[in-house]
């Protein structure tokens, strides 16, 4: 019989006893039976102390309580706690994960008001609740008064949140509590005008596929193209180009002419086989310098050959811009 293992949590000041057999190497997840903070406990070895630790970064940290000698046998209905404790735990885990799929969340780069008092950043909001960026801490499952502004400088918009998780140091999940009708169509609106305020900026931007080459090259290039107002794309197969091409379309692509995993000249081909891309411009990027493979992807269609010695992020996005200016006249 192993001996139980005694931790004290750090919200509500239970004591709790978990049999060391129960936790499977590593550790597991469990809850607070008197106040529901979901809290993790690490297998202990041997001549070691056992600490757990907040189920995701996000929680409120905890602790443990000083070592007891070992107890006897533990009764049957210590086991059946337990085991209803890391079974209702997981169940409720499934269930906010799943509750919070539902909801779309948008870029929402805005100061709202906490408490009436702390003006606090948010990075994203959905009809469930937002995400504030602070280095301020609060208690999980704390009821505060947030002020969201629909407007600039209103904040109209006033509800209470629930605080889901708490990052210290850098922010809080919070979920909205006791919407009621005319809170929630306010919201639904703000939602909404966000997110065609986000497809409206996707729209006017310039689209590229990257395609092929190493993760490392072709992230790069991503940074540079986002950082210069691209929308970028990345596929690592032929089919992956194709689900593209047929759904975002791409201004233009930058194929890496010396793909490995899959005949990056047969993709060239079959692209400009199919008239309803004659408007997307494809620029190849080889190391390749012989003037005879540059002579031949050019007569086959492509509108620019690099070589990538001397295609540089920073050349690369120069190029792009003017080919497509030039294509859309």
């Amino acid at each position: 019989m192993s001996t139980p293992v005694k931790v004290l949590c750090p919200k509500c000041k239970a004591k709790l006893k978990i049999d060391a057999d129960k936790i499977p190497a590593g550790s597991v997840r469990f809850k607070c039976p008197g106040c529901g903070t979901v809290l993790r406990i690490k297998k202990p070895t041997q001549q070691q102390d056992v600490r757990f630790q907040p189920e995701r970064p996000t929680m409120q940290a905890a602790g443990m309580d000083k070592e007891e000698p070992a107890q006897g046998k533990k009764d049957e209905a210590r086991k059946q706690e337990e085991e209803d404790i890391l079974s209702e735990n997981q169940e409720e885990n499934d269930t906010d994960k799943s509750n919070s799929r539902r909801f779309k969340r948008v870029k929402f780069k805005k100061k709202v008001l906490v408490d009436n008092q702390i003006m606090v950043e948010a990075l994203d909001i959905s009809e469930n609740g937002l995400f504030l960026h602070t280095g301020r801490s609060f208690d999980v499952d704390a009821i505060l008064d947030v002020a969201i502004p629909t407007a600039p400088g209103n904040f109209n918009l006033k509800m209470k949140a629930k605080v889901q998780h708490n990052h210290r140091g850098v922010g809080m999940g919070l979920m909205f509590v006791d919407i009621d009708d005319s809170q929630k169509a306010e919201l639904h609106k703000l939602i909404n005008s966000l997110d065609a305020a986000a497809q409206q900026e996707l729209e006017g931007r310039m689209k590229i596929l990257l395609v092929g080459g190493s993760d490392t090259a072709r992230n790069i290039n991503k940074s540079k193209l986002v950082l210069d107002g691209f929308y970028v794309m990345q596929a690592t197969s032929v089919d992956e180009v194709f689900r593209i091409l047929q759904k975002e379309r791409p201004d233009a692509i930058v194929m890496d002419w010396q793909e490995t995993e899959f005949n990056m000249r047969g993709l060239f081909y079959q692209i400009k086989e199919k008239r309803q891309y004659d408007d997307i411009i494809i620029v190849v990027l080889s190391t390749l310098t012989d003037a005879t493979v540059q002579k031949e992807i050019i007569d086959a269609g492509a509108d620019r050959y690099m070589t990538k010695m001397d295609a540089s992020p920073v050349k690369l996005s120069m190029t792009l811009k003017k080919l497509i200016e030039e294509k859309k006249g």
